[in-house]
């Protein structure tokens, strides 16, 4: 695949997408451009704030609530945890436990753990344990991303 980009000086930002044959890469490179105007409405301290998805590190269940954990701050959500992982899945958000959805992106470093688990270390130096249930579709994601790559 290759990449052209252009800076112009004026006019709307416009990305335009040439395919021979539509691809799962290609349809996440749309569904990135298409969705960058979705936002999720959260709670935090008696307001309501508007989230972008590339800002959460992940969602967590608590006592059948869920949360968004961001850099600097922690928000309510509205949906199951199951709905988020599903509705961001495009947006690289996966189940790593019964109780969490990770954000991919926001991970720094991995290490491989007993038990056929992994550590995640996020971006705010947080580290979050990867249930081996979970670790291997984290494994299949990653091999498939650098299987992308080498196409």
């Amino acid at each position: 695949m290759k990449l052209q980009m252009n800076r112009i000086s004026q006019g709307e930002d416009e990305v335009i997408i040439r395919y021979q044959e539509m691809t799962e890469q290609i349809e996440a490179i749309a569904a990135m451009v298409d969705g960058e105007q979705r936002r999720i409405l959260a709670q935090w301290e008696d307001r309501q704030v508007v989230l972008r998805p590339e800002e959460i590190l992940y969602f967590e269940s608590v006592d059948n609530i869920a949360f968004a954990y961001l850099t600097d701050k922690v928000v309510r959500v509205d949906g199951s945890l199951t709905k988020l992982g599903v509705q961001y899945s495009d947006r690289g958000f996966f189940r790593c436990s019964k109780s969490m959805v990770l954000n991919i992106y926001k991970i720094t470093y991995l290490k491989s753990e007993p038990n056929h688990r992994i550590r995640a270390t996020m971006e705010n130096g947080e580290e979050i344990m990867i249930s081996r249930k979970y670790a291997k579709e984290l494994r299949h994601i990653l091999k498939r991303g650098r299987d992308d790559e080498d196409e």
